[in-house]
C-alpha cells in the first residue's frame, strides 16, 4: 500500500525485491543511433542507470579544480589514481554521500572524501562519458580472468575521464591505460565520445577488453549484454583491444575466430551463454517491426566490421530503423516497458553535433522511473549550476517489518540473512524521506510508485499522463528558446548564465507539478 501523511490507503501491496547493494541486479539499459540515421545530424547516445527502486540520486554542475594536480583518488575498493592536472569542469550524476546521510558513501558503506558512483557527464571540453552499463561473463572466463579486487570500478570511471581529458581520443586511450596497469572491478559497457569521435568499450572480466570506434551509419541497443561480434583486431585505427584478449580466450577454451587472421567473435568467445533480455527485444522492436523476431540471435544484435568475405568494413550491426531518430524518438525509447521502470534512477540522452563549439552537445536528463518522469534539456558545457531539487542529500528510503503510522510508504519485500546464514525474504514497507517533496528525484520516485502499484483509477492515469505528456513539450519548447537565446549572446557567461536560467527554470516547473501530480491524485 501507498499512504500520504494520513491513513487512506492509496495502492495496492508491492512485491518489489530490493537489492539495494547489487549492481548485478541492474537492467540498465542503452542506445545509440548515428549522425546518419538522425533527423538533425546528430549523434545520439544514451543510457538509463538501473539498480534499485527508491535510492536517491543527485545531478550536479562541478567547477574546475575540484581535484588537483598531484591528489591521490581513493576509490570505493582499493583502486587509486594520482590526478595529473587541476580537474576540468563538467555535470554528473552521483550518488547520495551528503548531510542526509552523514557522507556515509552508499556503495561503500564509509565515510570517505571519495565522490560516489558518477555515472555519466560532459566537461567543459566537450568529452562525454556514460559509465555503469553492467557486464559479466561465462562462468569458465570468470575463472581464467578473475575481476580485479582494487581494480577500477566502473562507477569511477566517469569522476577520472571527465576530470583529465580534453578529447575523446585522450579518455579511451586514459581509460584503457588504466585497465592495462589495474584491471577491473567489474564489468561494463562505456560511450566515450566527443564533436569528432565516439567509442564504445566492453570488459567482461578482470584483464580484458574490447573497444570499437563508433560510425556515423550504426544502430544499436545494449541491455546489460554483450554486443561486441566478430572483430577483426588489425583495425586498428577502430579498434583497440587488450594484448591477449585471444589469448585468454584460448586458455578458457572458449575463443570463437580466426587466429591467423587475428580475428574474434568478442560475445561467443567471453559471453557465449549470456541469456537475450526482454529488453534486447523491445528495444530491436521499438527500432523496426523488421527488426523483431521470435527468437533473436547474435547475428541480430551484435556489432562487426567483418563481411561475409572475411574483410574488414565500416562497423556495423543487422538493426535497421523506419525512420529518422528525433529527441522525441529517444524519449520514447525509454517509455518502452521494460526500459523505462521503477528501477531506473536516472537517464541521460545526449545529441552531440559534429560542430567545434560549446554547443555541440544536449543533454537530456530525467529523474527515476523514466515512463513516469520528464526529460529536462542542458547545454552541458555552459551550465554552472543546476536545480536546487537536484542537489538535495537525504535520509535514504527506509525498509521497515511494522506498517508506518505516517509518511510516504509502500508495501515492499526485501532479502534478508537470517541467523543460520540463509538468505530469507522479509516482508514490510519501504518508507520515503519526509522531506520527498523537496527532492527531484524523490518526487518522482513517489509518483512512480504511487501510479505502477497504487489503486489509482483509469482517470487519474490518463490526468498524470496528459500532464506529463504537456511538460514534456514544454522542455522541448525550452530548448528551443535556449538555442534561440544562447545564440543571441554577445559573450560565452552570458550565454553560460541563460542557459543554466532556462535549465534550472524548467527542472523547478516539473518539479513542482509533479508534487502537485502526487497531491492531487492521492
Amino acid at each position: 500500500m501507498f499512504r500520504f501523511s494520513g491513513k487512506k490507503v492509496l495502492a495496492t501491496v508491492l512485491a518489489s525485491v530490493l537489492c539495494m547493494a547489487s549492481v548485478g541486479a541492474s537492467a540498465c539499459t542503452s542506445v545509440y543511433v548515428g549522425a546518419d540515421l538522425t533527423s538533425d545530424g546528430t549523434t545520439l547516445l544514451a543510457r538509463s542507470e538501473d539498480l534499485s527502486n527508491s535510492y536517491n540520486k543527485m545531478y550536479f554542475a562541478i567547477p574546475a579544480g575540484v581535484h588537483k594536480a598531484g591528489e591521490l583518488y581513493n576509490g570505493c575498493y582499493g583502486f587509486t589514481y594520482t590526478f595529473t592536472k587541476d580537474s576540468y569542469s563538467y555535470n554528473a550524476f552521483q550518488d547520495d554521500n551528503g548531510a542526509g546521510v552523514d557522507g556515509v558513501c552508499p556503495d561503500c558503506g564509509s565515510a570517505h572524501t571519495h565522490t560516489p558512483y558518477q555515472s555519466a557527464g560532459t566537461n567543459e571540453k566537450g568529452v562525454t562519458v556514460s559509465a555503469s552499463e553492467a557486464l559479466s561473463s561465462s562462468a569458465v572466463l570468470k575463472e581464467t580472468d578473475p575481476f580485479k579486487a582494487d581494480g577500477v570500478e566502473q562507477a569511477e570511471i566517469p569522476t577520472i575521464l571527465l576530470s583529465e581529458a580534453a578529447t575523446a581520443k585522450e579518455a579511451v586511450d586514459l581509460l584503457l591505460g588504466i585497465y592495462d596497469a589495474s584491471g577491473c572491478n567489474t564489468g561494463s559497457g562505456i560511450f566515450i565520445a566527443d564533436n569528432e569521435e565516439a567509442w564504445y568499450i566492453e570488459n567482461t572480466t578482470g584483464t580484458q577488453y574490447v573497444g570499437v570506434k563508433l560510425n556515423s551509419s550504426l544502430v544499436f541497443a545494449q541491455p546489460n549484454m554483450s554486443i561486441i561480434g566478430l572483430i577483426d583486431l588489425d583495425d586498428t585505427e577502430n579498434v583497440k583491444a587488450s594484448a591477449d584478449l585471444i589469448a585468454t580466450a584460448e586458455k578458457a577454451g572458449t575463443y570463437v575466430g580466426d587466429k591467423d587472421a587475428n580475428t574474434i567473435d568478442y560475445v561467443a568467445s567471453y559471453n557465449s551463454d549470456q541469456a537475450v533480455k526482454d529488453r534486447m527485444v523491445s528495444a530491436l522492436t521499438y527500432f523496426s517491426e523488421a527488426n523483431a523476431k521470435e527468437e533473436l540471435t547474435p547475428d541480430d544484435y551484435t556489432l562487426s566490421n567483418v563481411n561475409e568475405a572475411g574483410e574488414i568494413v565500416p562497423l556495423y550491426s543487422n538493426i535497421t530503423l523506419d525512420h529518422a531518430w528525433t529527441i522525441e524518438d529517444a524519449v520514447g525509447y525509454y517509455h518502452v516497458a521494460g526500459i523505462g521502470h521503477v528501477r531506473n534512477m536516472e537517464t541521460h540522452i545526449f545529441q552531440i553535433a559534429a560542430e567545434d563549439s560549446i554547443l555541440d552537445t544536449v543533454e537530456w536528463i530525467a529523474m527515476d522511473d523514466t515512463a513516469v518522469s520528464v526529460f529536462v534539456p542542458y547545454y552541458p558545457m555552459l551550465t554552472t549550476d543546476t536545480y536546487a531539487a537536484y542537489q538535495l542529500s537525504t535520509a535514504k528510503a527506509e525498509f521497515v517489518t511494522e506498517e508506518p503510522t505516517e509518511g510516504v510508504y509502500y508495501a515492499a519485500t526485501a532479502t534478508t540473512k537470517n541467523e543460520a546464514g540463509e538468505q530469507v525474504t522479509v516482508e514490510g514497507y519501504k518508507v520515503l524521506p519526509a522531506n520527498w517533496a523537496d527532492s527531484c528525484y524523490w518526487t518522482f520516485d513517489a509518483l512512480s510508485n504511487l501510479y505502477e502499484y497504487g489503486n489509482l483509477t483509469d482517470e487519474q492515469k490518463t490526468t498524470v499522463d496528459t500532464k506529463l505528456a504537456e511538460l514534456q513539450d514544454d522542455c522541448y519548447a525550452v530548448f528551443e528558446q535556449m538555442k534561440s537565446e544562447v545564440a543571441a549572446a554577445t559573450s560565452e557567461e552570458e550565454a553560460a548564465a541563460v542557459a543554466t536560467k532556462l535549465s534550472m527554470d524548467a527542472a523547478q516547473q516539473v518539479h513542482e507539478a509533479a508534487v502537485a501530480l502526487v497531491n492531487a491524485v492521492k
